[in-house]
């Protein structure tokens, strides 16, 4: 399946990278457009031509055509295009989604930010008949999720086991050994369950109660298996949430709070500025005015 060029509504666009299990699209940016973006999905993107720049925390990566850039899921990055026409390939998919689709943790770290000396090794000019064979399948999966389909389920999973396997190899991943310890796997439960109930209120304490965990071992446990402390979490989560909702809804900002989980609008207002780096009407007015610059390249 052929996946034309900037064939979206710029709103159904951010509301599928959001809420969708996966994504396919086919951008292309005209002009020397910025963006401030963070999402809870993890994109991967396949740059055809053109040349960006992308900052995720604090590293600069450079794409230009032929090149891979993996951004994890809730990692905010802002973009620049350096050299338009800028067009790349971009697949979204759910964090859950993929571990239920995915289970080897091996294959399942293609899905996360390298570090930039990393990227610069090997992520950099694909070999064209891999890169070719990469966007051949982001078309298979782009096409099993038009109409109904017998087995789609067991398709879509044989694809992207493909897409990752090919990405290990191509990317020069290495293998770990070793079995999910338990508390993988305690750790893992507790961070779906905050994905799923991020408006509720959530501490330590109630999270200890419920997982029948000391809150220490939490503490410690949960910064090393998913990279940050846990209140730190919790915000990114939620700020992630605030974010599709400033992009494709009306609902004022004292409303945001509230269904992301804060009983406070201003420690909502401190933690969206502290991740985003802005306010969360900065931020909306950003997002539409980029849209809008898109919508008049199309």
């Amino acid at each position: 399946m052929q996946i034309k060029v900037n064939d979206y509504e710029e709103t159904e666009h951010f509301r599928a990278i959001c809420e969708d299990c996966y994504n396919i699209s086919r951008t292309c940016g005209y002009d020397r457009l910025t963006m401030s973006h963070i999402h809870n999905t993890s994109e991967i993107l396949f740059v055809e031509s053109g040349e960006a720049d992308y900052y995720i925390a604090g590293k600069k990566y450079h794409v230009e055509p032929y090149d891979i850039l993996v951004i994890g899921a809730m990692e905010f990055h802002r973009s620049v295009i350096t050299d338009p026409p800028y067009q790349r390939y971009g697949l979204t998919i759910k964090p859950a989604y993929l571990r239920g689709m995915i289970p080897d943790k091996d294959l399942q770290k293609v899905f996360s930010t390298p570090p930039a000396e990393r990227f610069v090794e090997s992520y950099k000019h694909i070999d064209p008949k891999i890169f070719a064979k990469l966007i051949g399948l982001l078309q298979d999966l782009a096409e099993e999720q038009q109409g109904e389909k017998d087995y789609r389920a067991q398709m879509q999973r044989g694809v992207l086991t493909q897409t990752a396997v090919l990405l290990f190899r191509v990317l020069r991943m290495e293998r770990e050994a070793g079995e999910i310890s338990a508390a993988d796997t305690a750790m893992r439960e507790i961070k779906d369950h905050i994905d799923l109930h991020f408006q509720e209120r959530l501490t330590l304490e109630t999270l200890s109660r419920r997982f029948y965990l000391h809150p220490s071992t939490i503490s410690k446990e949960f910064k090393r298996c998913c990279g940050h402390n846990l209140n730190k979490y919790i915000n990114m989560v939620r700020i992630c949430r605030a974010a599709s909702l400033l992009e494709t809804g009306t609902d004022s900002v004292a409303e945001i709070s509230v269904k992301c989980g804060y009983e406070s609008e201003n420690t909502f207002l401190r933690q969206f500025r502290s991740i985003m780096g802005m306010s969360p009407l900065q931020y909306r007015k950003s997002m539409r005015e980029w849209m809008r610059k898109m919508s008049e390249g199309k």
